[in-house]
């Protein structure tokens, strides 16, 4: 009796001294997550990022059973943000809301962004929405080819249109679309969609690339017209405008904005899916899909695996940062 009683005793211990020598990697990947989880935003609160964090995060605390936390850390056309992601443990526990652009445009237009795309790994998108190309209601443009026969008459002074920042999705891809339009047009960059919106409202800038949410609110008051959106097939929010590259100016140009979490490369794969299992249920869920479309975006209903989103990313890096070393883009 006393001989069982030993070896049983023996065998905790053993077990014990098993489980104090694995990695604490491992062991803490087999609690995720044990804390409170935080979401970067790298941009100022009430912008599009920061409200799909802020729809996000609700629904993903009620399904991890842990605080989700959304921590707003401006500056440097997001990179201060990213930097910040980079900066604390890949354990899961801290993520991002990065959106099209800002992983593989960033680290080619700064010098010193302090980040590349293959700093990180892809979770899942959270919210989707095209490029909108658009002018003020009252101008005499119908289509994009009314645009670009004024862009070639418009002579060495170019056409004046509006960005929602030097560098950014809406620069770049309109840098796109003139190269292929082959006319003259003159860059305004202006710090965010809302400011571009009351340039174009005011007549500053001619037309100008705007994401869903700033723009659709405008478009159906009538400030606003949309003559097209930059994707490959119309979206849901717009079946009535046509894309560009149906009306014949492609120009590579056919990105959806995304929203989207990200986290650290060495963030164990088990966080990751995860969250991402979660997230790709949380979109699904019809209030959420409705409130979505409310703030101008649509949810990813299919293909919203982390390798598919990085399949996206991939593409992205490979077309947009190639347009950007092409243009010249340099903003440090």
């Amino acid at each position: 009796m006393h001989v069982i009683r030993r070896r049983a005793v023996a065998a905790g211990l053993i077990g014990s001294a098993l489980l104090a020598a694995l990695p604490a990697a491992v062991r803490a990947q087999a609690a995720f997550p044990s804390k409170p989880l935080r979401i970067i935003v790298p941009y100022p609160p009430g912008g599009a990022t920061d409200v799909a964090a802020r729809l996000l995060a609700p629904r993903l605390q009620e399904e991890l059973k842990q605080n989700v936390v959304v921590e707003n850390k401006p500056g440097a056309s997001g990179n201060l943000g990213m930097v910040s992601l980079l900066q604390s443990p890949a354990d899961g526990h801290t993520l991002a809301m990065s959106l099209t652009g800002m992983l593989s445009i960033n680290p080619v237009t700064f010098s010193k962004a302090g980040f590349t795309a293959a700093d990180f790994v892809p979770v899942a998108r959270v919210s989707l929405a095209p490029l909108v190309l658009v002018v003020p209601a009252d101008s005499s443009f119908k289509t994009v080819g009314d645009l670009v026969t004024a862009g070639k008459s418009a002579g060495k002074g170019g056409l004046p249109y509006g960005s929602a920042g030097a560098g950014g999705l809406s620069h770049l891809a309109s840098e796109m679309l003139n190269a292929h339009a082959d006319g003259h047009y003159t860059h305004v960059p202006y710090k965010g969609g809302a400011p571009l919106v009351q340039a174009l409202m005011s007549g500053e800038v001619k037309w100008g690339l705007l994401g869903t949410a700033d723009a659709r609110g405008f478009i159906q008051s009538g400030k606003l017209k949309a003559l097209g959106q930059l994707r490959a097939s119309r979206s849901e929010l717009w079946p009535d405008v046509p894309t560009v590259t149906e009306q014949g100016y492609p120009g590579g140009v056919d990105f959806d904005v995304w929203f989207g979490l990200v986290a650290p490369a060495k963030t164990p794969p088990a966080a990751v899916q995860l969250i991402n299992q979660k997230v790709a249920q949380i979109v699904t869920e019809p209030e959420f899909r409705k409130r979505l479309n409310e703030i101008g975006g649509v949810a990813p209903l299919t293909g919203n695996t982390a390798a598919a989103f990085n399949e996206v990313l991939q593409r992205e890096v490979t077309v947009l940062s190639k347009a950007a070393k092409d243009l010249g883009l340099q903003l440090d």
